[in-house]
């Protein structure tokens, strides 16, 4: 499968937000819920990615069509400027296919050549299969928010997870 991996642009917008609303259907992926998830945040995010340089927001695409995305940030404190956090999405239908793997590598690549040490994450604790790909990066577990997210009745612990890159 040839998949392409490239920065987001504005127009891309739609596309990711509609699949992340596809995705907060299904409780323990997101913590947003599908109504908090607009085109219009998406479109600021891209935007200032674009405008600060303080990270990088890329997509992945098959054959014209965006089945995974993933943004890196840093942070802006001079202490921790050495650390960015990691948000990444394989789109439904799309995972188990190498696209996670194919945005890890970007992403990591682009963290290390821009000089980040860490990167971090958050991912909920009934993730199994990204927990498996970021385990399999070399990320570890540094911590759990015990029933951090709350979907209807039922809690999710929050795995806060990092890769150092030194």
């Amino acid at each position: 499968m040839n998949i392409t991996i490239r920065h987001a642009e504005v127009s891309d917008a739609h596309a990711i937000a509609e699949a992340e609303r596809e995705i907060a259907k299904e409780a323990g992926f997101f913590c947003s819920q599908p109504a908090e998830l607009t085109d219009e945040n998406v479109v600021k995010t891209i935007s200032a990615f674009r405008a600060n340089n303080n990270g990088v927001y890329l997509v992945a695409e098959y054959e014209k069509q965006i089945v995974g995305h993933a943004f890196l940030e840093s942070h802006n404190i001079q202490s921790l400027r050495h650390v960015a956090d990691l948000n990444i999405a394989v789109h439904l239908g799309w995972q188990k296919q190498g696209i996670g793997t194919k945005l890890l590598e970007r992403i990591i690549e682009w963290a290390t050549s821009s000089g980040i040490e860490k990167i971090q994450l958050n991912v909920r604790a009934s993730n199994f299969i990204a927990i498996a790909l970021y385990k399999k990066f070399g990320f570890e577990e540094e911590g759990r928010l015990k029933k951090r997210v709350k979907v209807k009745d039922r809690y999710i612990d929050d795995i806060i997870m990092g890769l150092m890159l030194i």
